[in-house]
């Protein structure tokens, strides 16, 4: 039995995590974003954001008044979780999925009703 649950914690999800770190963060953050996207070469590369707590938020949307790629990086540094190494080495990777991570954290829409 415990080879079963060894093997089951150590085996790799997308993005080279195991299972055992997908579950901490789970309970840590309780929602885990997964995002994906492909190489140069055409791999398809996984990357794991928690959502940015008000205080993230605030510090991104200072970083946006200066400069627009300081506020990824903040997001970036602040949110990412793990996934394929590629993703924190390559600038344009970084960028890309980042950018897409932001547009999904976007304010939802809201119907307001005045009574």
């Amino acid at each position: 039995m415990e080879n079963t649950e060894t093997a089951t914690q150590t085996a790799l999800l997308d993005g080279n995590i195991t299972q055992a770190q997908f579950n901490r963060w789970k309970y840590q953050y309780k929602r885990v974003v997964k995002l994906a996207i492909e190489d140069d070469d055409g791999t398809t590369l996984f990357a794991y954001f928690r959502k940015p707590s008000i205080d993230i938020r605030s510090a991104v949307l200072q970083a946006s008044k200066m400069d627009e790629f300081k506020a990824l990086e903040v997001l970036f540094k602040n949110c990412y979780l793990g996934g394929d190494p590629s993703i924190e080495e390559e600038d344009d990777l970084r960028l890309n999925i980042t950018t897409s991570f932001s547009d999904f954290i976007q304010p939802k829409p809201v119907t307001i009703e005045v009574l």
